[in-house]
């Protein structure tokens, strides 16, 4: 039995992604399963949105996952164990007005 732990993580932060499941492994040793249910949106049109927003989207959404999935990977690869979920919206196949990122 495990004390819980809490750590802070933003997803669209990739620079501290690593950093961060280092401390995981760290902490307990293994990660059992992954579950990536982070997701961020804006509603907005779409010139009226900034890149730099768009960017933060893309890494909440998309690059932070798996950032955080390949960095916890190689240890469930060498304990031959573990599993990854991933959950998202299905904003990604229908277009909805004014969330184009």
């Amino acid at each position: 039995t495990y004390a819980p732990k809490l750590i802070l993580l933003d997803i669209s932060d990739i620079n501290c992604i690593r950093d961060v499941a280092k401390e995981i492994l760290n902490c307990y040793g293994c990660v059992d399963i992954l579950i990536n249910n982070a997701s961020m949106k804006v509603k907005g049109a779409v010139q009226s949105i900034s890149l730099e927003l768009d960017k933060k989207i893309m890494d909440a959404n998309y690059f932070g996952p798996i950032t955080l999935t390949k960095a916890i990977l190689p240890n469930m690869i060498s304990r031959r164990t573990g599993q990854i979920v991933l959950i998202n919206s299905i904003q990604g196949k229908i277009g909805i007005p004014f969330r184009a990122a």
